[in-house]
This record gives structure tokens, sequence and C-alpha cells, in this order.
């Protein structure tokens, strides 16, 4: 008897299980079906809107187009020093000193969350794609799928005003919110930023348009940046059409020109092309009010291609790793405010071989041991070369960037140096530049003691560490610029 009690309970409870497992996925059903009724409707909503204003943009597309005289921004380090110092020991150590200081710069603002500092990787997980067709293409290395019915076969026939405002008219007659929909799905999904959401629309239109040029591209990127709320404009020189955005920061690197609404907007100009001016529609796209932000506050997602770079310093190597997919993205970076880099995260593969390689190097050690250590390394593992020599035009590096690459010059080994004192010794950093010649940091140390050069910030001492003066301590500034007023440039 007390078997069959214990059998008859357990057909109750296995078939209130089931009703109560049917009632849900009842449930989960009807929520989805709702949930998917909402967002086809508000996608209806958005595009009937987005319909509206792309027709009437169309019409001021067609009208003549303005004329505009391109400024550009003066890069920071004009001339920069082309042989590093080397110290001599042997020589009479000056006397330490408080270096002059210029008006004190006013803080970069503060656009995007703080990043946290480094930590150990995350697991690799992403939110599935919906279940539908679509097209696998790489983006700087990664998988990434877009919806298969997006593929279209349009047509630039020249770079007119008419011309540009039939393509435009064109794309708003497509499926383009799958378009906004996908390029949405995969910021979130690789935690793209402003800049990295630009790139990704370059690599949706060769997806999507296989036989497209360059003049093409430029439209679409426009089209679908305006469409996702960015400030954006189509501009003109002789033959060539060009992405112009309105970046939150300055950029050095590039013309800009001042539009009627007091906006800065500026040539993306990756072939570096020299531009006096430029023609473009003289009405802004409407509900674009967005500003493009340089700013990283976390590490985009991208496939690991790691590879290595070995350095040597004191005659032992240290190899670090780096995620060449990541560094790719990092080179086509517009040059902007010194502390988009300094205060970027770093990558995780290249953490990971950071705490192994070089923090035992310090670890233990007082801060001042420490931050010479790191200063040393900084100043002789690195084969130093101005921009202007390597590439022709000025380039600040993440701190990836510097591992990896060939060579570096001063503003490259003082974001590193100020990354690694950062992130491994938990001392506080500011960025000091020289004018026009040079930078360098300053360490805050806990020992009121530890004497050398210094500058004043908020009423607190920090020292100058400077890692392109070779074989120079902590407290030491170059001899042939003790006396140059300073800003002072805060990380965050």
């Amino acid at each position: 008897m007390k078997h069959l009690l214990t059998l008859f309970t357990i057909v109750i409870f296995s078939i209130s299980a089931t009703f109560a497992q049917s009632d849900f996925e009842k449930y989960a059903q009807e929520q989805k079906t709702a949930f998917n009724n909402y967002s086809t409707k508000e996608q209806k909503a958005f595009k009937n809107f987005n319909d509206s204003i792309n027709r009437e943009y169309a019409k001021y597309l067609e009208e003549t187009w303005k004329s505009f005289n391109l400024q550009k921004k003066e890069v920071p380090i004009k001339k920069p020093i082309t042989k590093p110092p080397v110290y001599d020991e042997n020589s009479a150590k000056p006397q330490p000193q408080e270096l002059p200081v210029v008006k004190p710069q006013p803080p970069t603002p503060q656009l995007v969350p703080k990043p946290k500092p480094p930590q150990e990787p995350e697991p690799n997980s992403k939110p599935e794609a919906p279940k539908e067709n679509f097209i696998n293409t790489s983006f700087f290395g990664t998988n990434i799928k877009l919806k298969s019915s997006a593929k279209q076969n349009l047509h630039l026939a020249d770079v007119s005003e008419k011309a540009v405002a039939d393509y435009w008219t064109a794309l708003s007659n497509c499926q383009y919110v799958d378009w906004v929909n996908d390029a949405q799905r995969i910021k979130n999904e690789q935690k793209l930023n402003d800049w990295a959401v630009h790139q990704l629309l370059n690599t949706m239109f060769k997806t999507y348009f296989t036989n497209g040029n360059n003049n093409e591209q430029v439209i679409f990127n426009v089209f679908v940046f305006n469409q996702l709320g960015y400030k954006a404009k189509i501009g003109r020189s002789a033959n060539n059409l060009y992405v112009m955005a309105a970046f939150k920061e300055e950029v050095y690197n590039t013309t800009y020109f001042i539009f009627n609404d007091n906006v800065r907007y500026y040539v993306i100009n990756p072939l570096h092309t020299e531009l006096s001016n430029i023609q473009t529609c003289s009405m802004n796209y409407g509900g674009a009010t967005n500003y493009v932000v340089l700013y990283l506050s976390e590490q985009p997602v991208f496939s690991a291609d790691n590879r290595t770079k070995n350095l040597t310093f004191n005659n032992k190597t240290y190899t670090i790793n780096y995620n060449k997919n990541k560094v790719d993205f990092y080179d086509t970076y517009p040059l902007s405010y010194y502390t988009v880099y300094a205060e970027a995260p770093i990558d995780n593969i290249t953490w990971q071989s950071v705490l192994l390689q070089i923090k035992p190097n310090v670890s233990g050690k007082s801060q001042e041991d420490a931050v010479n250590w790191l200063l040393h390394f900084v100043q002789n593992a690195f084969i130093y070369k101005t921009d202007q020599d390597n590439s022709g035009y000025e380039k600040w590096n993440f701190a990836e960037e510097t591992f990896a690459s060939d060579f570096s010059d001063c503003d490259d080994r003082a974001i590193l140096f100020s990354q690694l004192v950062r992130h491994l010794l938990g001392m506080e950093v500011v960025l000091i530049y020289y004018p026009g010649v040079h930078l360098a940091t300053a360490v805050k140390f806990s020992n009121p003691n530890t004497k050398g050069d210094y500058i004043s910030v908020d009423g607190q001492n920090y020292l100058l560490c400077d890692p392109t003066y070779i074989g120079a301590n902590l407290g030491m500034a170059m001899p042939q610029l003790r006396n140059v007023a300073v800003e002072v440039i805060k990380i965050k």
C-alpha cells in the first residue's frame, strides 16, 4: 500500500509538472509573440519616421553644395626630439627643482565611464543572433553575421548633387532597418565604441554591396551613421567623396570645417590626402544629434589572433603577447587627446603576459625601485624613431600597439609607462607636455623624502619620470628641457 501511495504521488507530481511546464511554455511563447509584435511595431514606426526624414534630406542633397575652406589643428608635437639624450652618470647631477608650469590645461572631458583596470579574461560568450538567414563576414578577423536579405546592387552614376541624392534615395528604399539592427546588435555583442561602429559600417558595405566603390561606401556609411543618430555629412573634393564626422574630442591629423550650427566636422581621410576645401550639403540630417566619441570605456571584443613580441632589457628577453586584430583596429584611430590612449583599458591577452613577464621584476620593491625598473625598461626595450621618420605622419599608440610595434617615440613611451605604473603599482601619474616638443610623465610617491625634479599638482608633488631620457632615473628632466614651462595632463 505504501508503495502504491508513493507511485500515485509521483504520477500526480509528474502530471502537474507537465501541465506546469506546458503552461510556462505557453506563457513564454505568448510573451515572445507580444515582444515580437511590439518590436515590429516599433521598427515600423522607426522606419516611417526615418523615411520621411530621408525623403526630405534627399531633396536638400540635390541642391548645390556649399564650399568650405578646411582648417587643421596644429599637431601638439611639431618638433620632436630626433635622438633621445643619454644620461651621463659621471656628469654633475643638478639640484632638484620645481619645473615651471604654464597656465594649467583644462581637464579633458570624461565622456565615458572610467575604464576598469585590466582583469582576468571573461568567458567568451556572446548573445545568440536571431535565427534567420545570415551572411558570415570578417570584421578585424572576427566572424560577424549580417542579414542575407540586406544584399543590394545599387550604382552611383557620379559625384554630382543629383547622383548622390539619387543614391541616398535608393538606400532609403532598401530594408535599411536591417542594416541599423545589424549595426546595433554587433555593437552590443562586441562592445564597440563609436569609432568601431564607423569601421563596422565599412565592413557591412563591402558585404552588402560586393561590387561597390569607395564613393558609394561613403554615402552608405553616412546614411547608416545618420540613421543611428550620429552627426555625419558627405563631403566632396574633386571626384572623391569623404565621410565627415562630428567628433566629441579634438582630432589633430585631419582637416575640418565649422558648420553653420557651430559644429566642427572632421574629414575622415585614412590616406591623408591633402585637402584645402570641400563641398557639402547646406543642411544637416534631421534627428542626428550624437557626436562620435573616441574614448574607450571597455575593450572591444575581437577574435584572438595572438602574436608575440620579444623585448630585450638587461640581457633578458621578455615575450609579450598581443591580439593582432585589436592592434589592427587601433591602427585606424584618428589622432586625438593623449588621454584617449592613456586611459584606455588594456587588452587581457597583453595584460596577462605583462603580469607574467614584467610584474615579477617590480613585486616586493619599494616604489622608487619599482618605478625606476619600469622607467629603464621602457627607455631601453624599445627602438626610438619619430612618427615622421617611421610613418610620415604623427600617430600616438595605445599600449598594445607600442608592445607590438618595431618603433616608438616619446608620446608612445609616456602613454605605455603611465599605464604600467598605474596598473602594476597603483600609483598616480600625470602626463607632462612640453609644448610642441615632447611628452613625459610625473609620478606621485608616498614618501615625501623622495627627491628629484618635480611639479606640483593640486598641492601634491609629482616627480618627473621621462621614458625617453635613456638611463635617467626618476626625478631627472632632460637638461635641455629643465627650464621649459610644461602643461600638466591629468589621467583619470
